[in-house]
């Protein structure tokens, strides 16, 4: 059955975050290398370890640090620059420096605004959930020219929480006048993305740009799962099937 909204997450969904990351973080550990006569690689690999131990558990960081995204990246450098016996005074500035570079590497996806030019010209209602600090989000979202596409935008660091919470659903669903059952979210993250959406009776889609896995014990399983979301149009627009009438918003 066809949804009358679809919300969507922005990183890793219709703006791709990660693309540079690898790329940028190896750049920045060469630069600062030698100022801490260190070896690039395993300077790399140090903080690759350190926040892959610091995120591990979602839960338990998302209330402190998820809208402190600045401050929870310097953090892990110290660990990572401590770990390896190198002075952790330079970890703002490594972090700062990794920042600016991966920032200008981010670009939407190729199907993001054809997918929501599409929707929008469909009739769907379109909202935005995204998490992190407000600065950052709405950064951007003005870069890259994303509010006119939406009914709805909800930033944590604006909102005041962020996914998995219920409310942030609830207030997506109230914006656009749309029940649960009729509607749809697509994102990249098992726990916040689809466990957020699906803990409200929203159809959660999982996308994974085939760079993810749902492993053996996923946070949620998926009421649909999409590569990109030329599947997702696919699915909906098939035939330009419209939305099922409802109540307009405003």
């Amino acid at each position: 059955m066809n949804p009358r909204a679809i919300f969507f997450d922005m990183d890793d969904t219709l703006l791709n975050t990660s693309r540079g990351v690898e790329e940028s973080w190896q750049l920045v550990c060469g630069e600062f290398a030698p100022r801490l006569s260190a070896d690039p690689l395993a300077l790399r690999e140090a903080i690759k370890k350190q926040a892959s131990d610091f995120w591990k558990n979602e839960a338990a960081v998302e209330m402190q640090w998820r809208t402190r995204l600045h401050d929870a990246r310097r953090h892990v450098v110290e660990l990572a620059l401590a770990a390896e016996g190198l002075d952790i005074a330079i970890a703002e500035a490594l972090s700062m420096r990794y920042w600016h570079e991966n920032r200008g590497r981010m670009r939407l996806f190729d199907d993001a605004i054809t997918t929501l030019d599409a929707l929008r010209s469909g009739g769907y209602r379109l909202g935005l959930i995204t998490n992190g600090p407000a600065e950052m989000q709405l950064d951007k979202v003005a870069r890259f020219e994303l509010g006119s596409y939406f009914d709805v935008i909800v930033i944590e660091g604006v909102f005041g929480k962020g996914k998995p919470s219920p409310e942030v659903f609830a207030h997506a669903l109230a914006s656009t006048f749309t029940d649960p059952a009729d509607a749809w979210h697509v994102g990249d993250n098992l726990y916040a993305d689809i466990g957020g959406a699906q803990s409200v009776g929203i159809h959660g889609v999982w996308i994974h740009r085939e760079r993810l896995e749902m492993g053996d014990t996923p946070a949620a399983v998926p009421d649909r799962v999409v590569a990109h979301l030329d599947e997702l149009l696919a699915a909906l627009t098939g035939d330009l099937v419209r939305p099922r009438p409802g109540p307009a918003p405003g």
